[in-house]
């Protein structure tokens, strides 16, 4: 056969061009034909026809259950992982319009592992002189780029694995003053790394992996609370007044600021002025700015007002997030969260009966006063299930 002989498909036995045969190990496909496998497949060259036409029928096969997948969860930017927590199925996808683009749909019990990294990337800002040298600022100062990496490993015919990028790479600046007791991750870094950290605990869930239990280390002020990070408030508040007189709430513990942070938030559906005024309460020396009240009416802006309650003890979806009376939260630490505890900043965690991954609530203290205050609130207002009235398929 000469090399500008005509050749055809061994799958579908249409014409090929010049520059579309792919080959196999044992023939030839057209790219049509490539492009109907799965995009997780990477060993189409050591394939035989039959057994690409075997992948082909399954992945004819994949578009009923693309058709019945229904998301419970999801998690990701740039690469989304979304759940059918009721068929036990995932999916991971990087298209908006993702069920025209086919993705496999993967049984909970393939998966076999999960990995997550971030990685950091750190360039030194430089200035220049009067002569126009470039020159170091005094003290230095570096913009750091972060990729936010998973990998699942399976049990799969036709894949090993799905590695992917769940955000677009982040890009931040070491504060002007080079101090990094003052570098503190914006709220894009927050909400990759939440969803990074909702990945693994989904898959540790279903790996039937024990979360990590978070460090009995005492906490920088004794909690008023019957025990360490439990607080019960009889009724949730609803100015500024009552917010600052909740049982337990302490400006010298920061447990105790991050659970009136989640209490201030449940105001915000029927007065958001109301819920600003008490934020900033508890925000001190750094109320809220233009963007984050933007960002907190954004987060209630399609009707997600029931995410704050979910914080509290009782609340679930089956109950439209209902708390208990009286009102009971648990705030937690973890191993990291006083990692630089020393810089003035601790991370702390609060459950919600809506998702699996705990989410992070960061306080900052004021040396002078040994006072703490709301520094990062990010991760309080993050997507949880929805409340079984609001779910259609409930």
């Amino acid at each position: 056969m000469g090399l500008f002989d005509k050749k055809y498909c061994d799958i579908c036995g249409s014409k090929i061009g010049f520059l579309g045969v792919k080959k196999l190990e044992d023939g030839q496909m057209c790219k049509d034909c490539q492009k109907l496998l799965s995009p997780w497949f990477s060993d189409r060259r050591h394939s035989t026809v039959e057994e690409i036409k075997r992948q082909l029928a399954y992945r004819e096969a994949n578009k009923e259950k693309v058709a019945a997948f229904h998301v419970t969860r999801s998690f990701g930017s740039l690469y989304k992982v979304l759940l059918d927590d009721d068929k036990k199925q995932f999916i991971v996808t990087r298209y908006s319009d993702w069920a025209s683009n086919n993705p496999d749909v993967v049984d909970f019990s393939a998966l076999t592992g999960c990995e997550i990294k971030i990685d950091e990337d750190a360039e030194e800002l430089m200035t220049k002189d009067a002569d126009g040298n470039k020159r170091s600022y005094i003290p230095p100062r570096f913009e750091y780029d972060y990729d936010f990496r998973c990998t699942l490993t399976l049990n799969h015919p036709y894949f090993d694995d799905m590695d992917f990028e769940t955000s677009s790479s982040i890009r931040e600046q070491s504060p002007t003053t080079g101090n990094v007791a003052l570098r503190v991750h914006g709220d894009d870094y927050l909400k990759a790394e939440s969803d990074l950290n909702g990945i693994k605990a989904w898959a540790n869930d279903v790996l039937g992996l024990a979360e990590e239990e978070p460090a009995e280390v005492p906490a920088p002020a004794a909690a008023a609370a019957p025990e360490k990070g439990l607080f019960t408030f009889p009724s949730l508040p609803k100015t500024r007044e009552e917010l600052l007189d909740l049982p337990g709430v302490d400006f010298k513990d920061p447990f105790s600021i991050a659970a009136a942070a989640v209490a201030a938030f449940t105001r915000f559906p029927e007065d958001p002025e109301a819920c600003y005024v008490m934020l900033d309460a508890i925000k001190g020396p750094q109320p809220l700015s233009n963007t984050d009240k933007a960002f907190i009416k954004d987060r209630f802006f399609d009707g997600k007002t029931y995410v704050p309650r979910s914080y509290f003890e009782g609340a679930v979806p089956d109950n439209d997030y209902t708390p208990e009376i009286p009102y009971r939260i648990r705030i937690k630490e973890s191993v990291h969260s006083r990692d630089i505890l020393d810089q003035g900043y601790i991370t702390l965690y609060v459950k919600s009966g809506g998702a699996d991954a705990e989410r992070p609530i960061v306080l900052r203290t004021k040396p002078s006063t040994g006072e703490w205050f709301l520094w990062n609130h990010v991760g309080i207002l993050a997507d949880i299930r929805v409340p079984k009235s609001a779910d259609p398929w409930a």
